[in-house]
């Protein structure tokens, strides 16, 4: 056997067997098998290295697949149900889209359920408001209830209260008024 510099000769002897329990394992998973009386540890040629086997008479032939014997259908995959996220950090993620002017995201985010508007007339609809300070009160479910502080372009302040509901991710419904 030849040595390895600084690899002790049974770290060696102990890799080689691990590679040949590994082809082994892989050469069963594709479906190769060894006939009857074929190489095993038993059978080693005397005086050869561990890792030498006896030459076995024959070709070496796995069995015909037939429709008995293939391997079975994998189940198909079924994805993971997804956790949904949560109610307020969509809205607070609605209102964040308004005051950094992602239109298209906002929209995304639920404002194409409750603007009753087409997108361009929903975006048009922001153009006057400078930003909103949100404050969420309580959650119950998927109804988020808010104060909002809202700052025109112009200065001028108003404050809306309301109730945003959330299913799948996506605000679905929001009832507000200003007060």
């Amino acid at each position: 056997m030849t040595e390895l510099p600084g690899i002790a000769s049974s770290v060696v002897t102990t890799l080689r067997m691990a590679m040949v329990v590994a082809l082994v394992g892989v050469s069963a998973l594709f479906g190769v098998v060894q006939p009857t009386g074929s190489a095993s540890a038993a059978s080693r040629t005397p005086g050869a290295p561990a890792h030498a086997v006896a030459a076995v008479p024959g070709p070496v032939v796995a069995p015909p697949r037939t429709p008995a014997t293939a391997s079975p259908q994998a189940a198909p995959i079924q994805p993971q149900p997804q956790p949904q996220p949560d109610p307020a950090n969509v809205v607070v993620s609605y209102f964040l889209a308004l005051n950094e002017n992602q239109f298209e995201a906002a929209w995304a985010l639920g404002g194409k359920n409750i603007s009753g508007q087409p997108y361009e007339s929903f975006e048009a609809s922001y153009f006057g408001t400078d930003h909103n300070v949100l404050s969420v009160v309580p959650v119950v479910g998927n109804d988020v209830t808010l104060t909002l502080e809202v700052t025109e372009s112009d200065g001028s302040h108003h404050r809306e209260a309301g109730t945003y509901t959330v299913q799948d991710g996506v605000i679905v419904s929001a009832r507000t008024h200003r007060i």
